[in-house]
């Protein structure tokens, strides 16, 4: 066998043709330079599209040419100097970056609830859970509670005592027959003696807040008092109270569509952390423990539920 062809049989040169062919390929791909191992900091045009939307909400102008550039500039500044940050390690127990990346989550999940599309039915239920929420609930889905009464007056200006003047003359009607002059007990002023089908809301604009929820709280019945308010004290009587009543679905659709998709959103987050209790294991000082007791039965619970 010639000498030649002995040599081409070597694996030592069959490794170094190798080798070359693949240094020339990977310096042919990296030809514009050395820096393709490095991590890319990509920009969009989105990017920059967000660059301009900001700029032009903040100042009610597109930006220049020159604006723009330093826009960018800082957008890539920005990324660049966040990623170091995050090499250096200096996000980890930093109380601002953790509400903040804890808030983005919420967002992204409040987001999803947002797109969410409730049914006839999904509101016809919560409509009918509605009616015994009548305090807890939104007034929006609700009337206004009414109150018809009268009252008799008894000014802190034109009397010594107007309380005990008020208290007198509860005694007073008490003993007297329904034919009674009840109005000639008290004092003649501006206010009027009687309110019929009124709201609270206008109550307390001409007898004060205090006073409007004082008198929301009566029975219809007997005179009762004195009960305070800006000008004096009043003797009450309630002739009739109209609880809140639930408005008509139709009414008030939109507001049950909102409603929906906010306890939507909030069974989401919970979902969501419970499956994260399934990831992550939280361990306390002993010090702390006590305090965290119900968070770890609830990882305790979770996990079971994922365990075979």
């Amino acid at each position: 066998m010639s000498q030649p062809t002995q040599l081409l049989k070597e694996p030592l040169l069959h490794f170094l043709v190798i080798g070359a062919v693949l240094f020339g390929a990977y310096a042919w791909l990296n030809r514009d330079g050395n820096d393709a191992g490095l991590p890319q900091v990509r920009l969009a045009a989105s990017d920059v599209q967000w660059l301009k939307d900001t700029f032009a909400a903040q100042w009610q102008r597109e930006p220049n040419e020159e604006e723009l550039h330093e826009l960018v500039r800082g957008f890539v500044k920005e990324e660049l100097l966040a990623r170091q940050a995050q090499e250096l390690g200096l996000d980890k127990d930093d109380i601002v970056v953790r509400r903040r990346l804890a808030q983005k989550m919420t967002f992204l999940l409040q987001d999803s609830s947002r797109h969410a599309t409730p049914s006839d039915d999904d509101l016809h239920r919560l409509y009918e859970a509605q009616r015994s929420q009548v305090q807890a609930e939104p007034r929006t889905l609700f009337t206004r509670p009414k109150i018809s009464f009268t009252q008799i007056f008894f000014s802190r200006e034109k009397r010594k005592d107007p309380a005990a003047d008020a208290r007198a003359a509860l005694r007073q009607l008490s003993q007297a027959d329904a034919a009674a002059p009840a109005a000639e007990l008290g004092d003649r002023v501006s206010i009027k003696s009687e309110f019929h089908d009124t709201d609270e809301r206008a109550v307390a604009n001409q007898l004060g807040a205090k006073f409007a929820a004082r008198v929301f709280e009566l029975e219809p019945g007997p005179w009762q008092g004195p009960i305070e308010s800006r000008q004096g004290f009043h003797l009450v009587r309630v002739t009739a109270l109209v609880p809140a009543q639930l408005r008509p679905f139709e009414d008030i659709r939109d507001q049950l569509v909102a409603l929906w998709q906010e306890q939507s959103q909030r069974e989401n987050e919970e979902r969501y952390f419970v499956e994260l209790l399934k990831k992550y294991r939280v361990v306390p000082d002993e010090s702390v423990k006590a305090l965290v007791g119900p968070l770890l039965e609830e990882q305790n619970v979770a996990a079971k539920r994922t365990t075979p």
